[in-house]
């Protein structure tokens, strides 16, 4: 999250660009900078800055390093505080690669998208970091809503219509629900299953298409 001087829009704009995992602008000067008392990383205030430099060549004591007197000689202007690095994993390609996996297979595992990714020529990634950069880019494992899509289609649309508004033998109208079901002498095997969670943005439904087969 945005530290102090989060109103700023460059500060804004340098934690979008640090979350979608892109480079640093750097030297950027502040638009809006905080109020002088709250110190710290956000640097000396211009003011103060005059103020030091003024005693400087009045030759009267100092409260700051000759170092900062030097380079506030060259530059009186604060820059954007920008970090020590740029983020070196999950960026880029690594990234893309991780995002349309998600979207082409929304239950996949945090595995399975290592997986992927190394496949696809990027790094060996463990857990924990996927899982991070996941949270970063505000994408949730949330319980999912299966969809069997192909039930949708006009050919199937139309055989469960017929199924169930025609008498035998091209339906089950009239016949009661007693007679549909037989157990006798049956087996069953287990083939496929569905998982019951996924991957989405945040606020959003999981969707992913469910087995469904037509003999």
């Amino acid at each position: 999250m945005p530290g102090m001087g989060a109103t700023d829009p460059a500060d804004l704009m340098a934690q979008a660009r640090r979350e979608a995992g892109l480079s640093r602008q750097l030297e950027q000067q502040r638009r809006e900078p905080p109020h002088p008392s709250r110190g710290g990383c956000s640097g000396y205030p211009e003011w103060y800055r005059d103020q030091q430099l003024l005693r400087h060549q009045n030759h009267e004591p100092l409260d700051v390093s000759r170092a900062s007197i030097s380079r506030w000689y060259r530059r009186r202007e604060r820059f954007r505080c920008t970090g020590n690095h740029d983020r070196t994993q999950l960026v880029g390609i690594d990234m893309i690669n991780m995002v349309t996996f998600i979207i082409a297979y929304p239950d996949a595992s945090i595995d399975e998208i290592a997986v992927y990714i190394y496949n696809e020529g990027g790094e060996l990634y463990d857990n924990s970091t996927i899982s991070k950069r996941l949270k970063e880019l505000q994408i949730t494992k949330k319980k999912a809503s299966t969809e069997a899509y192909q039930a949708f289609t006009p050919d199937n649309r139309f055989k469960a219509h017929v199924f169930f508004h025609n008498p035998p033998p091209l339906g089950i109208a009239g016949v009661p629900r007693r007679k549909l079901i037989d157990v006798d002498e049956f087996g069953l095997t287990l083939e496929k299953c569905n998982r019951s969670g996924g991957w989405a943005l945040k606020c959003y439904r999981v969707r992913k298409e469910g087995h469904y087969k037509v003999d």
